[in-house]
């Protein structure tokens, strides 16, 4: 097999976006380029110099559309892993994957992907206030909890003299609890009953509940009404007109570059052509 460099990868990764927004073109579904990939759009025209990776939104609503309607295999070589659609898959959020490649991560425990990009749906939430605090520290909480089940990270429930002694009771029944419940079954009553608990109120907010645990407030629905192209390496995707808001919202003064210290990417991808 042929490893992949880091800038060979990113080319595959643009590739998988360019494939995924012909099928959002064809089934009128929109989507726009988030997080890092927002930001990194916004103030370097492409990837954030020492990012690797690359994050879309979709509303629930096209984000479910998706899930039933991306064909097994689409143009001949790219796939759609979701929670919904692959048994051995337990995350949240889907990825879209490059079928002639191997991608690994040391310690990501993660069914047979290729080169991907990750694609978060955002759920309607209640508006900044007492409301939404309450409900987040109670995401927060389960989205950890999915988190160690999924990696085994049990460590972090071992004794400390910092808690008192009810919090140490209860770190250790959840040390004893947490690897008997069956994964899958667990994260789909956390899909259901706390990422998607107000999916059914019509709210003019949304928020990543699958995962969002650096932002902290909801952002607007309405930014979805206004996605324009932009620039991006030497591709246009998709993106918030109002990308200041979005950006803001999440990052604060999102036109300031973190410290040199920090410029550092959060992944150890290898991958590898078949």
């Amino acid at each position: 097999m042929k490893e992949i460099g880091l800038e060979e990868m990113k080319v595959v990764q643009m590739d998988i976006l360019s494939a995924m927004q012909r099928f959002f073109t064809e089934h009128n579904m929109k989507y726009s380029l988030a997080c890092g990939s927002m930001l990194g759009c916004a103030r370097h025209k492409g990837y954030i110099p020492w990012d690797d990776d690359i994050d879309i939104y979709l509303l629930r609503k096209d984000y479910d559309r998706l899930v039933k309607e991306f064909p097994d295999t689409y143009e001949g070589m790219y796939k759609l892993a979701t929670l919904e659609r692959e048994h051995s898959y337990c995350l949240l959020y889907g990825k879209a994957y490059d079928t002639r490649t191997i991608l690994r991560e040391p310690g990501q425990k993660m069914p047979d992907l290729g080169i991907n990009i990750d694609i978060f749906p955002v759920d309607n939430v209640p508006e900044y206030g007492e409301e939404w605090l309450k409900y987040d520290i109670k995401r927060r909480k389960w989205i950890e909890l999915c988190s160690i089940r999924y990696d085994r990270k049990y460590k972090i429930f071992k004794y400390h003299r910092e808690r008192t002694p009810i919090q140490n009771i209860y770190a250790t029944i959840l040390k004893i609890a947490l690897p008997l419940i069956p994964l899958k079954p667990f994260i789909k009553f956390i899909q259901r009953c706390i990422v998607k608990k107000y999916d059914k109120r019509e709210t003019g907010y949304v928020f990543e509940c699958v995962q969002g645990m650096f932002q902290k407030r909801p952002f607007r629905k309405s930014l979805f009404d206004n996605i324009v192209p932009m620039p991006f390496e030497d591709r246009t995707y998709m993106a918030f007109a109002d990308y200041d808001d979005y950006l803001t919202n999440g990052f604060g003064d999102w036109q300031q570059l973190p410290p040199v210290e920090k410029r550092v990417t959060h992944h150890s991808f290898k991958a590898w052509w078949k």
